[in-house]
């Protein structure tokens, strides 16, 4: 074979840079590829500062990583037994950084740094009686206590703590998980006869992870066998958290991949054999479409340092780009009838792929430039795998390509039948009042259209895994809440003191049924302010000579030296309880998670939610120093904004793009190309407005492989007008490619994911329809 130097030269560079690539996928993204499944993770971040921010992702990762479990059966014994089995496997596995199922039951030693810090606590009910002045309320409680079981069973005795006042500190700060006691060692909840042992456990890694999932879930499989065979009676064990949502998510994703992917292979395989005959145009199309996707995603891996499994969604387009430049390319074949050669159908469909590269690279820059991680690695991935895919089309198709065998005749045979009946086609008075209808349909169905933003409807888990976290949350008497304040201030003590004032407004909404529970620091970790605060209450009305400590232990019957002994330990505290000992001790165990700490220049805490019954009242609580964090409605606000932003890109880029074309072609033929996706996006809104599939983000982004695949046809209809057969074929197959690409991505149970299929379904049948009538269709047969 005779070939030219510079086609010799870039097949040579081409083949090295490829082989180069694969080099590195092999050795730096293949051993260890990451794919992200969490749709938030797409999301660009709706918070006050970068520091903010990333503290707020910590939270929010590690309240990921946990996970409850209730492991119930119709005896307590029974359920702690289960509990047990259930616990043991789990610490067996190694999956999880923590995991609790027994309480630390020996207070004093739990409780020592308030043991030190007693002189300056006070539980809110014991302040607001001090407050009052009237003493006889905690003296009659003293004395009750005393003289009944409730003093028995205090953590520190009548005579440590005589008023109880450390008892009911500690009792009003040790953090509540809904309905659950305390039992023994352990937390439990009753329902229906039967007793629940609550275990809680923290993930090791990140629960969107693939390699955190395939440790976790089969860990938790045996440990729910290991429950059901601890005991005799029948065991229940039901859980709530991220994991195993994540991993059912994926695991479908996965299945989809799978499942479409081998269908849409088949059927690409089957129409290129069938269209033409020979397994070389199959195999270069498979080469050339591997050789992108592949690149696509080592770039996208080593620039993001993972993938999104959306962008692996948006690459499957590449299944119609790219086999479109080399359907492009084989179908040059039927364009005459002797002999063809590869090199010159290079130089002949080299412009036209070109041109369209460029302007669909126009519209994924602009993406890239968008602040929206989901779109930029869209970008990335799309870009790379496009650019590849015409480079292996134009520099190794044609030394590969080189074939003596005749052009089979079915492919110019459908293209020529199309094309007949192309030409019958009149604009007539009947057609134009038919489209003038289907017009208004649209236009009235686009009025009906339904805009849908909320995160929610964008990801769906399995509904057995719904139903069981509805179950937690119903013996729990409710959950911890996506929503949560963040309470901020210049210092740590300012921190504190905003999250008081917070917790007393959250303390009347629960009293007022507009939530269940609250958790957060205050309780346990008064602010300095309330410290000093409470300690001058209990030196004058507890402390003081004559005061309560010396009429309730005169009544009780305790020496003086007892009483010295009570008043010497007060004195002797002489400073409040510090955040640093705090969380260094045993006592912030079921907390710690909550404090911020230093976050740039402001310490921050965070007040989580359980049960909310009515949010507008938390909406309207405006307070210094307090923010109410609401991800799904953040997340929700940023679907709607950019989806707004993303419009006017769309239209933006169009524009663009048809003035690139206005100076190739002139601006008449600039119409008729940029006419059919700009007709094809309005009819699929007015179809999606009619059968009520709701318009978002992710049906824009559909839109933007729409565009510049109908822009394709159009660039390729114009390039070929001289050979209307294989021109028109051309396109045709390209279409059916990429429908078939994207069809079944339509049956897909994740909703995002069926939005696109769903949209590309319908836009690119039409936009093929579109590009034929207005590019092939003869103006003359236009008749009033």
């Amino acid at each position: 074979m005779n070939l030219s130097a510079p086609l010799r030269l870039r097949f040579i560079g081409w083949t090295a840079l490829m082989l180069a690539a694969l080099a590195v996928f092999a050795l730096r993204v293949l051993p260890q590829p990451r794919i992200e499944t969490d749709i938030l993770a797409l999301l660009p971040h709706a918070e006050t500062s970068q520091e903010m921010d990333a503290a707020l992702d910590a939270f929010s990762a590690k309240l990921a990583r946990r996970q409850l479990f209730l492991v119930g059966a119709p005896s307590l014994d029974d359920a702690r037994l289960a509990a047990a089995a259930f616990a043991g496997e789990l610490r067996a596995s190694n999956a999880f950084a923590g995991l609790q199922l027994e309480l630390n039951t020996d207070l004093r030693q739990r409780f020592e740094l308030y043991l030190a810090h007693r002189a300056w606590l006070l539980s809110p009910r014991d302040r607001a009686a001090l407050e009052s002045g009237d003493m006889r309320p905690l003296e009659k409680r003293a004395l009750r206590s005393a003289y009944t079981l409730s003093g028995v069973i205090q953590p520190l005795g009548v005579a440590a703590d005589p008023l109880g006042f450390l008892g009911d500190f500690l009792r009003t700060s040790t953090p509540a998980l809904g309905k659950a006691r305390v039992a023994g060692s352990h937390l439990v909840v009753e329902s229906e006869g039967r007793q629940y042992v609550v275990v809680l456990t923290e993930s090791a890694g990140n629960p969107f992870s693939t390699a955190t999932q395939a440790q976790v879930l089969p860990a938790l499989e045996r440990a729910r066998a290991a429950a059901v065979a601890a005991v005799k009676s029948p065991v229940e064990v039901i859980g709530s958290g991220a994991i195993r949502h994540a991993a059912a998510s994926a695991t479908r994703a996965e299945t989809e991949v799978k499942t479409f992917g081998t269908l849409e292979s088949v059927a690409v395989l089957v129409l290129l054999l069938v269209v033409f005959a020979s397994l070389r145009p199959l195999l270069l199309g498979m080469l050339t479409l591997g050789l992108a996707v592949i690149v696509a995603f080592t770039v996208v891996h080593l620039v993001f340092g993972e993938v999104h499994v959306l962008a692996l969604v948006f690459g499957s387009s590449l299944i119609g780009s790219v086999i479109d430049y080399s359907i492009h390319f084989f179908a040059d074949r039927f364009r005459t009838t002797g002999t063809w050669s590869a090199e010159l159908t290079a130089e002949h469909v080299g412009p036209a792929i070109l041109l369209g590269l460029t302007t669909t690279l126009l519209g994924y820059v602009v993406l890239a430039l968008v602040p929206f991680p989901g779109l930029e690695q869209i970008a990335v991935f799309c870009m790379t795998g496009l650019v590849v895919g015409a480079g292996c089309v134009l520099c190794l198709y044609p030394v590969l390509a080189q074939t003596r065998r005749e052009a089979p005749r079915l492919g110019p045979t459908l293209g020529g039948a199309l094309d007949a009946a192309l030409r019958r086609w009149q604009w007539n008075g009947f057609s134009i009042a038919v489209a003038s209808m289907l017009a208004l349909a649209v236009v009235a169905g686009i009025a009906r259209l339904r805009i849908e933003d909320n995160v929610k409807a964008l990801q769906q888990s399995p509904l057995e895994l719904l139903r069981e976290e509805q179950r937690v949350r119903e013996l729990l008497g409710g959950g911890v809440e996506t929503r949560f304040f963040l309470v901020y201030g210049h210092s740590a003590q300012a921190a504190l003191e905003a999250g008081e004032q917070l917790t007393q407004a959250l303390d009347t909404l629960v009293q007022q049924g507009a939530l269940a529970s609250w958790q957060g620091v205050s309780a346990s970790l008064p602010s300095l302010a309330r410290q000093q605060h409470s300690h001058e209450l209990l030196e004058k009305h507890v402390y003081a000579p004559g005061a309560l400590l010396d009429s309730v232990m005169n009544e009780l019957g305790f020496e003086a030296a007892a009483i010295a002994q009570r008043r010497a330990e007060f004195a002797a505290a002489s400073s409040p309880l510090a955040p640093d000992e705090w969380l260094a001790s045993p006592a912030s165990e079921g907390l710690r998670h909550l404090w911020l700490g230093p976050v740039g220049s402001q310490y921050a805490t965070v007040v989580t939610l359980g049960g909310i019954s009515d949010v507008a009242p938390l909406t309207k609580l405006d307070l210094p120093g307090v923010q109410l964090i609401d991800r799904i409605a953040q997340t929700t606000g940023v679907l709607a904004r950019y989806r707004q932003v993303m419009s006017w890109l769309l239209a933006a880029v169009a524009l663009v793009a048809g003035l690139v074309l206005a100076v190739r072609f002139g601006p008449r033929d600039a119409g008729r190309m940029l006419l059919p996706p700009v007709a094809a996006v309005l009819a699929t809104l007015g179809v999606f407005g009619w059968l009520g599939e709701p318009f978002n983000l992710f049906t824009l982004l559909a839109f933007w492989l729409v565009l510049g695949l109908s822009i394709d046809y159009g660039i390729f209809l114009r390039h070929g007008r001289e050979h209307r057969v294989t021109a028109i074929l051309s396109v045709t197959l390209s279409a059916c490619t990429t429908l078939i690409a994207f069809g079944l991505l339509s049956l897909s149970a994740t909703p995002f994911i069926r939005t696109i299929g769903l949209t590309l379904l319908c836009a690119i049948t039409l936009s093929w329809l579109f590009a034929l009538l207005t590019g092939m269709t003869e103006r003359k047969t236009i008749h009033g």
